[in-house]
């Protein structure tokens, strides 16, 4: 009897590993990047966009965008990553901590400079925090690319993002805070040539000059 069952179940257990092996190869198809958008946000082969959790990188076009963009496609495209701790973002994308080969990406990220905190909570967050600040002592990234570039001759005015609110606001050479007012070109910072061009550019004169 058991000589007859053999031929059988020897049959459905190869149909079974060949199944199995099928959805493995599509599950781990689906991890795989396509795509790297910017500093902080990929396209996964399943149509999944993701964004680092905890890493604000430059916008495209602002300065070290490109850097971070860069460092981004070395670490992760064309490669199958693993998403932990995901949520998902209200403009359709998933925030998530992001490894590869156990690596994890949003780490790397800020050793290398390309990004700020964005204080989002999460299981690495001191870890990140730490990476971030490592970057600032050690002038990484856009901390030497992009904090308090040099000004074009006549252009005095300081426009600054306020990072708690996002609020813009311009400092004038006379403003009580001038001196003090630092500037990061990588999230949209930078100096106006006139008031007209600051608010233009959607700044307005900080409550500081009228001090």
């Amino acid at each position: 009897m058991a000589r007859i069952f053999l031929p059988f179940i020897i049959l459905i257990t190869v149909i079974s590993l060949f199944f199995n092996f099928k959805y493995f190869k599509k599950d781990l198809d689906d991890t795989r990047v396509i795509e790297v958008v910017d500093g902080d946000t990929f396209q996964l082969k399943s149509g999944v966009r993701v964004r680092l959790m905890g890493v604000d990188a430059p916008e495209y076009g602002n300065c070290g965008s490109e850097e971070a963009k860069k460092k981004l496609s070395e670490l992760i495209l064309n490669k199958n990553v693993e998403l932990k701790e995901t949520v998902e973002e209200k403009y359709g994308r998933s925030l998530s901590l992001v490894y590869q080969n156990k690596t994890l990406v949003n780490q790397i990220i800020m050793k290398e400079g390309l990004g700020r905190p964005d204080y989002r909570k999460n299981s690495q967050r001191d870890i990140l925090t730490a990476a971030y600040h490592e970057a600032q002592e050690k002038n990484l990234g856009i901390n030497a690319l992009c904090i308090n570039p040099k000004p074009a001759s006549g252009c005095l005015i300081k426009g600054n993002i306020d990072v708690a609110t996002s609020e813009k606001f311009y400092h004038l050479p006379y403003c009580r805070h001038y001196s003090q007012t630092n500037l990061n070109t990588a999230y949209g910072e930078g100096w106006f040539c006139s008031e007209q061009e600051a608010q233009k550019a959607g700044f307005i004169k900080s409550p500081s000059c009228d001090q």
